[in-house]
């Protein structure tokens, strides 16, 4: 494995998995774990400063981890949010827009794609990750192949970047 100085992520919305957005089920905390894990796994390939997207689902929860990790490792973990349009948070959840005003504050850098929603933005938002970076963390089935995660594999796969799948 190269080594990797750092990783972005890319993954589904609540919506797509099974258990929504119910994250006391068992399927959610083995997910977590699994997502957790393979952190774990890119961090010990050198790997220090993550970029979120900062989307709803795998980016916020990704986000939230690399926080939760950062003193574990030294020199800690850094994040890098990417904003694909600046009133992103107004569609989510509370608990999810707590999430995402948390990695913004702790970001050790902030990207704004886009100052309002266009077509585009978070196609630019998910090149922009794949292009910022060594690697991505890919919380992805497969078979959604028509989905914005998707398509920043195949991008990411285009760019010869490693991919850290993880199965939903």
């Amino acid at each position: 494995m190269n080594h990797i100085k750092c990783c972005a992520f890319t993954g589904h919305r609540p919506r797509s998995f099974s258990f929504g957005y119910n994250e006391d089920s068992p399927e959610f905390q083995n997910l977590i774990l699994k997502i957790k894990n393979c952190i774990i796994q890119v961090c010990n390939s050198g790997c220090r400063t993550f970029y979120c997207g900062m989307a709803e689902g795998v980016d916020l929860w990704c986000g939230e981890l690399v926080l939760e990790m950062k003193y574990r490792f030294d020199p800690p973990l850094e994040i890098c949010a990417v904003v694909p349009f600046l009133a992103q948070p107004q569609g989510m959840c509370l608990k999810n827009q707590k999430r995402y005003r948390m990695i913004m504050e702790q970001a050790n850098e902030r990207y704004l794609v886009s100052r309002k929603f266009t077509k585009s933005c978070f196609r630019k938002r998910n090149c922009f990750l794949v292009d910022s970076c060594d690697a991505i963390i890919a919380v992805f089935d497969e078979k959604n192949t028509i989905s914005g995660t998707g398509q920043t594999v195949r991008y990411a796969r285009k760019k010869g970047k490693t991919i850290f799948l993880v199965q939903p």
